[in-house]
């Protein structure tokens, strides 16, 4: 399998954070494809959480969000407590368009494109009367007014008449900002949008990142809605289930036999999903998905030895996780997903293949996997491994191997990553 990862396909360049968890101040260089490796109870759930707090606000709200992680006393860290307000800062490095009024020339409209975005909030622990109050809210957009040419109905960029920066704000009493950086920067609310939403203060409870993309060229609100943090349990996709239900793949897996039957329903996706199967398994010769009659569905597998298909229950854990975890990669239309230990059930023999595949994916969306399994750091690359780990007083800490000098003359005395990871030595 031939692999191409040198395009940016990160939907995150940057991750920021303080007082989170087992968290005092983190922050993180994202890359492609990322491996988060460590001890038990390093913080690699934790950091897999900041990224599932951030859906929930984004899903549920900011007080829902708060209420899943367990209320404020599980979402900040334990020994800093109040002492310090919560940060969570992210930066995309995505291009985004907004399209904005019509020039004065006939078939042009003007328009800002986006090509960075950080996004920021801080909550505070400081009153008494409440349990938390959001401090500040924030999206700065680094950004190009452009002048766009309509045709057939698509736009192209014609020319870049401007360059400058936008910040969108709120206070904690939901009054909003709009700054401007250079002050000659040509910008005005109908550049980005049109109409532009009439908004001068934010309701006290919702969040300025659900309605973030009325107002700006942002794609953080698209990341965090199609982000997807898949845990796969392969005992739930090997039940019946109903044929009505979402066409996306849960994270548990559990819906496989749905999403199976949409992607074998078109030849070419099912010749793509059995050629992907058969170069890590050569013994699968078809997949299926049988229907009973009262409406529930089953995928079913087909083995070269055998003309009968085999049922879901009798198919190994291994195998439905393999299922599992190519539809992800490749079927799946998703900008950044995390994968939990996709290595589960797996036979050390595949992992190199299993790896390989995961880098080809990742030259079209970001992904950031959780392991500890010494052949997924043996054949990941050292450039691509983010070690976490916990400093005397507690707080956890990611680092890059590839950065440390000792693990680089480990390496030139041909000591394998695998050993150096087992031996705790990729910290030195």
């Amino acid at each position: 399998m031939e692999t191409k990862t040198k395009k940016d396909t990160r939907a995150i360049s940057k991750i920021r954070v303080k007082n989170f968890k087992s968290f005092k101040d983190l922050e993180v260089e994202l890359g492609n494809f990322n491996v988060l490796i460590g001890a038990n109870a390093s913080g690699k759930s934790n950091f897999v959480e900041i990224f599932r707090f951030l859906k929930d606000v984004l899903t549920h709200g900011l007080e829902n969000a708060i209420s899943l992680q367990g209320d404020v006393k599980y979402l900040r860290n334990i020994s800093l407590g109040a002492m310090e307000d919560l940060v969570i800062e992210i930066v995309s490095p995505m291009e985004v368009i907004g399209v904005g009024r019509p020039s004065e020339s006939k078939g042009e409209r003007l328009g800002a494109k986006t090509y960075e975005t950080t996004y920021k909030f801080t909550l505070g622990f400081g009153e008494r009367k409440k349990k938390y109050e959001l401090l500040e809210e924030s999206f700065l957009c680094k950004c190009k007014l452009v002048r766009l040419m309509e045709e057939k109905d698509r736009l192209r960029k014609v020319e870049v008449m401007g360059e400058g920066r936008i910040m969108l704000s709120r206070e904690a009493k939901g009054k909003l900002e709009v700054k401007v950086e250079p002050p000659d920067f040509p910008f005005r609310r109908e550049d980005i949008f049109y109409p532009f939403p009439s908004l001068e203060r934010m309701p006290e409870k919702e969040l300025l990142l659900r309605l973030a993309s009325l107002i700006l060229p942002t794609p953080i609100e698209g990341i965090l809605e199609e982000l997807a943090i898949y845990d796969f349990d392969p005992k739930l996709p090997k039940k019946a289930i109903p044929i009505a239900g979402k066409l996306e793949l849960e994270e548990d897996g559990s819906n496989l036999a749905l999403v199976l039957k949409n992607i074998l329903e078109d030849k070419e996706r099912r010749e793509q999903l059995i050629n992907l199967l058969n170069w890590l398994l050569p013994f699968v010769s078809r997949l299926g998905v049988e229907k009973f009659a009262d409406k529930s569905l089953l995928v079913m597998l087909q083995e070269k030895y055998f003309k009968e298909y085999v049922p879901a229950p009798l198919i190994s854990d291994g195998t439905i996780n393999l299922i599992a975890l190519i539809v992800a990669l490749y079927f799946e239309k998703k900008r950044f997903i995390i994968i939990e230990e996709p290595e589960r059930n797996i036979h050390p023999y595949l992992i190199s293949k299993v790896v390989e595949m995961m880098k080809e994916a990742s030259g079209r969306k970001q992904i950031i996997i959780t392991t500890h399994n010494p052949e997924i750091v043996r054949h990941s690359g050292l450039e691509n491994l983010l070690l976490i780990s916990r400093d005397e007083q507690g707080f956890s800490n990611i680092s890059r191997p590839a950065d440390k000098e000792g693990v680089k003359t480990f390496l030139e005395h041909e000591i394998g990553l695998d050993e150096l990871y087992v031996q705790d030595l990729l910290g030195v």
